[in-house]
């Protein structure tokens, strides 16, 4: 009797715990959510499972709905006409899931003729890509560049800077190097507001350099598939990469520039899908993997 009465005192003290634990999680989340400074990241395992809650970073994990901005987000997905929709928050913000596999595609030497009709295709299967754009071809003339910007920004994709006229940075002086940077800057932000968030230097020269590092002065993001589109100028070959190569935590480089590229990222992105990846922004990939980018550090994929 003894022993019984006994058990009935640590059950109630384990309840007990239980509910102060939930209490403190709760009063966190709420802290995270009034402050919104940086961004925060809170983890709970409960029976084996994790919770994971980033407010500002734009990532939002959770078994319960939590707010952000007075707005609920959901971690649900829902598959309508076999495509998979990632919810989003009112900030454009969607819900990346870090315990399933994903993939970031990226684009170089854009905007091009068809990058519009390519933006299509991210935006019918919601899913997100990371643009690293060259300022002569922001400077077309023959194309929508403002329109284009513009979608890209409404879909919530990174816009990367990938020089003024795609020139080895190493074989160039601190002061060209500076322009070559501040240049794409300049040029994207006259239409959507803001420049870029990193630099993908032209054939990846020069990125452990201290003089291009120190004039860069952004994440330099490569690649950890290289798709040879512009070398194999086939749409088959591309699919064909990018399926074979590309894996969990992989950046993927192809070029918007070219129209069998376009015309791959149609067969891409539903197969991607089909085999259950997260098809995201570097900067979703990172954020999700733990990883904060830092100034005139190279990356080339995250696990």
């Amino acid at each position: 009797m003894m022993e019984m009465k006994k058990m009935t005192r640590d059950e109630k003290k384990q309840k007990r715990i239980r509910q102060l634990k939930m209490r403190v999680v709760s009063t966190l989340l709420i802290l995270c959510l009034v402050i919104g400074a940086g961004g925060c990241t809170l983890i709970e395992k409960n029976k084996g499972s994790k919770i994971v809650v980033r407010v500002n970073g734009g990532v939002v994990e959770n078994t319960r709905n939590v707010a952000a901005n007075g707005e609920k987000a959901s971690t649900e997905t829902k598959k309508e006409n076999g495509k998979t929709e990632e919810k989003t928050t009112k900030d454009n913000k969607r819900v990346i899931d870090p315990n399933k596999p994903m993939i970031a595609l990226t684009f170089d030497d854009g905007p091009g003729e068809r990058t519009l009709e390519l933006l299509e295709t991210l935006e019918k299967y919601k899913v997100r890509a990371s643009f690293f754009m060259c300022g002569t071809s922001l400077s077309r003339n023959d194309i929508k560049v403002e329109e284009i910007l513009k979608k890209m920004d409404e879909l919530g994709c990174d816009m990367g800077n990938h020089t003024m006229d795609h020139q080895s940075l190493l074989t160039l002086s601190s002061k060209k190097i500076k322009w070559e940077v501040e240049g794409v800057n300049d040029l994207i932000k006259k239409y959507v507001g803001h420049g870029t968030k990193f630099v993908r230097p032209p054939y990846g020269a020069g990125i452990r350099d201290k003089k291009v590092s120190k004039y860069v002065n952004a994440p330099m993001v490569c690649w950890s598939v290289d798709t040879l589109d512009w070398k194999t100028k086939s749409k088959k070959k591309t699919i064909r990469s990018v399926m074979n190569d590309a894996h969990d935590g992989d950046i993927v480089l192809m070029h918007d520039i070219h129209g069998w590229t376009v015309d791959a990222v149609k067969k891409i992105v539903p197969k991607l899908l089909k085999k259950g990846y997260q098809l995201v922004t570097v900067s979703e990939m990172a954020e999700a993997k733990g990883c904060k980018l830092e100034n005139r550090k190279p990356y080339f994929e995250f696990f």
